[in-house]
């Protein structure tokens, strides 16, 4: 299998801003060879699977969604945008026929590394929206049977990001720092998770009568807790960034012990209610086919975008062969993992007078004032955070700015 890249000139140029773009007039290029120019995707091969620019509206609106061959720009969890900017192939540095040949490049070793190494099949009987993750997850059919009333509990405890309440002065600028891609996934799949079975609701009157007796139970407890909270956020430099509930899908009433330990030190928590993991932390048969290329694995930025994915697709939502959603207990326990890291790192850039818009998923969107660009880049270096390429660009614009006045 061939794996290409269309970027088509509306998303480029960002026109047609208030109409729907046309998936007509477009750079391509095939596993890095020479790009070429096309008038309509009718000229692209059939046996080619091509990732497209188009975000999920356009590529919908245009009906790319129904050719199983195309993928919209989010199909690697990151935006193909993103992705270009990350490796120095933006608008600002390449061309659109370089910047195809350097992406469809990148795109082909991604899916060879899924294809070869996951053993990721990507037939699929619907329309195509799915993304990497989603096909990475559908390799494990889970067959448990969750009851509702954890489910509904897991549900509420779900959250993959954290947006911060804050408002940005219009004329900063943003940036999104990101810890190395392999290294996260490594400390997310790390984290000791329960098992689907034998959860025990324990009600109010069964819990410790204090509530801090109550915390230092959940906190204590060998098993797996997944407690019932309400939460009050305390004043101070850390309040906005707990932002406890904003971004999550669902309104938030259950929190499992990683983000009960943090939320307990920040907040006033209290505890009316839980549920008890009786079949403990349970080791996970996926983690065994988590790809490893030895030394070479935290330099390569394609294990790094799978990486992203192969954990990201064991930490989200699943259909029961019955289609019914549910959320395994392990999701929230990994995505709980990853917003404390970032939040660690969120707090050192508020430290820093940034100001922090959202993390979670391995990331931090930030904004600084104009003219700080080289300071932010140093601030991430010493944090151990990846910046993108596009942005050591702008260090070079500023410095001949102010060399000019």
């Amino acid at each position: 299998m061939q794996y290409g890249v269309v970027l088509f000139d509306d998303e480029v140029r960002k026109s047609s801003t208030n109409k729907k773009r046309v998936a007509s007039g477009a750079s391509v290029s095939i596993d890095g060879a020479p790009s070429r120019r096309i008038v309509s995707v009718s000229e692209l091969e059939s046996n080619v699977k091509w990732l497209t620019n188009f975000g999920f509206t356009d590529f919908n609106a245009n009906g790319l969604g129904r050719n199983p061959n195309f993928y919209f720009s989010g199909f690697l969890r990151t935006e193909l945008k993103a992705i270009a900017e990350e490796i120095g192939a933006g608008d600002e540095q390449l061309s659109a026929d370089n910047a195809a040949e350097v992406l469809s490049g990148l795109f082909g070793r991604v899916m060879r590394i899924a294809t070869s190494t996951l053993n990721v099949d990507l037939k699929t009987t619907s329309i195509s929206t799915k993304g990497l993750a989603e096909f990475i997850a559908a390799r494990v059919v889970n067959k448990n049977k969750i009851p509702d009333e954890i489910n509904t509990a897991l549900l509420h405890a779900y959250q993959t990001y954290t947006s911060v309440m804050t408002r940005v002065p219009r004329e900063w600028k943003k940036v999104v720092l990101r810890r190395p891609r392999y290294l996260h996934a490594l400390d997310v799949l790390s984290t000791p998770v329960p098992s689907e079975h034998q959860w025990v609701y324990v009600q109010n009157a069964r819990l410790p009568a204090d509530n801090s007796d109550r915390i230092d139970w959940c906190l204590g407890n060998e098993l797996p807790v997944l407690a019932n909270v309400t939460v009050k956020p305390r004043r101070g430099e850390y309040a906005n960034l707990i932002s406890y509930n904003a971004g999550a899908a669902n309104a938030r009433s259950w929190v499992c012990q990683p983000e009960l330990m943090m939320l307990a030190q920040f907040c006033d928590v209290e505890v009316i209610g839980a549920f008890v993991c009786e079949a403990g932390f349970e080791p996970q048969k996926e983690i065994e086919t988590f790809p490893d290329f030895g030394d070479f694995s935290l330099a390569s930025y394609s294990l790094g975008l799978i990486a992203e994915n192969f954990w990201v697709s064991m930490a989200s939502p699943r259909t029961s062969p019955t289609n019914q959603k549910f959320i395994p207990p392990r999701a929230v326990w990994y995505r709980a993992i990853d917003r404390l890291s970032m939040f660690m790192h969120a707090v050192k850039l508020q430290r820093e007078r940034y100001q922090v818009f959202a993390y979670g998923i391995g990331n931090a969107t930030v904004y600084y004032p104009p003219g700080a660009t080289k300071d932010v880049v140093d601030f991430a270096i010493h944090e151990g955070l990846d910046i993108p390429a596009a942005t050591y660009a702008e260090i070079k614009t500023e410095l001949r700015l102010n060399a000019d006045e």
